[in-house]
């Protein structure tokens, strides 16, 4: 049975996609991104190549490969959710000069054509894009209550007593909804995975906030170790050396989201007062003579990884 090798660019309203049955020849085309766009490419696939396999490839791009990812797996495409950063520098080892849509594409089909069947494993799974929806959300809220804020207190030697009462009004309608959706979230991800409460039981420090951020990263991690997950997040240690006279301090390399983090080191220092496990592994490393950072992200680090495991377990 041939194979047929399909990679995909995904934007807000198009498709680029290059696609090869014998990596030599490879076929390119642009179609919109929607769900009747997307069958009838399916359908053109199935009549041109019967009797084939076919192994679909695209980058993670937020909410945009949604439709194709759920009809992927709908029709029971084989499929892989690459990581933007590798695609970088596989684009580079292509010595590729020029950059497009049509380019990424052919890039993305050249590269899954290296992998093995078995790294084929990226599922569609509606949970997860529901806690990302409200994660989004959230997210959005919290900047517009701080840009509001900020702008308030920007403007607060110049009196427009109208204008001001609304700038209030609108802060506090924020904060509430903000606290709405809040509640609704935690409630939503403990009727998808109840085991969730006790997750947070076991582990002290560890809050639903950061659990609604962390299980939408798990529910996607069918294609990363824990090492790797650990490094998408941004807790991987980065290296900077240059021959045997230039070598820098060690840091994370903040790869990620910021707000994971942010939320991780919340949770850390909270678990240096509750939680004896992690308090004697941060106590441990200070006397060896760790710098106290170091030893907080280790931390970190640990609490990333209780929690996976302890949400993979109860699955």
């Amino acid at each position: 049975m041939s194979k047929v090798f399909v990679g995909v660019d995904v934007s807000k309203d198009t498709l680029d996609i290059s696609f090869s049955s014998d990596g030599l020849k490879y076929d390119s085309l642009s179609i919109f991104n929607n769900e009747s766009s997307i069958l009838g490419f399916f359908d053109y696939l199935q009549k041109t190549y019967k009797k084939a396999s076919f192994f679909f490839g695209y980058e993670a791009t937020s909410n945009y490969m949604h439709i194709l990812q759920k009809l992927l797996h709908e029709h029971n495409f084989q499929q892989i959710m690459i990581n933007p950063y590798t695609m970088h520098h596989y684009l580079k080892h292509l010595n590729s000069r020029k950059k497009n849509d049509e380019i990424d594409s052919l890039g993305i089909a050249k590269y899954i054509q290296t992998l093995n069947e078995d790294d084929f494993k990226t599922t569609f799974n509606q949970s997860q894009k529901t806690l990302k929806k409200y994660n989004s959300s959230l997210d959005l809220l919290r900047k517009l209550d701080t840009q509001l804020k900020n702008f308030i207190h920007s403007q607060k030697d110049n009196d427009v007593s109208y204008l001001d009462n609304a700038l209030a009004s609108l802060l506090s309608t924020i904060k509430e909804l903000k606290k709405q959706l809040e509640k609704e979230a935690q409630k939503v991800l403990i009727e998808l995975y109840p085991h969730i409460e006790s997750i947070k039981n076991d582990i002290k420090g560890v809050g639903y906030g950061l659990l609604l951020e962390l299980i939408p990263i798990f529910l996607t991690s069918q294609n990363y170790t824990l090492k790797q997950l650990q490094s998408f997040v941004g807790l991987s240690p980065r290296v900077f050396e240059s021959g045997t006279s230039i070598s820098k301090r060690q840091k994370i390399s903040k790869r990620g989201s910021s707000l994971v983090r942010k939320l991780l080191y919340m949770s850390a220092m909270s678990a240096l007062r509750f939680n004896p496990i992690i308090k004697e592994k941060y106590d441990r490393m200070v006397l060896s003579g760790k710098n106290k950072m170091v030893a907080l992200v280790a931390c970190m680090a640990h609490i990333f990884r209780a929690v996976y495991i302890k949400f993979n377990q109860g699955l």
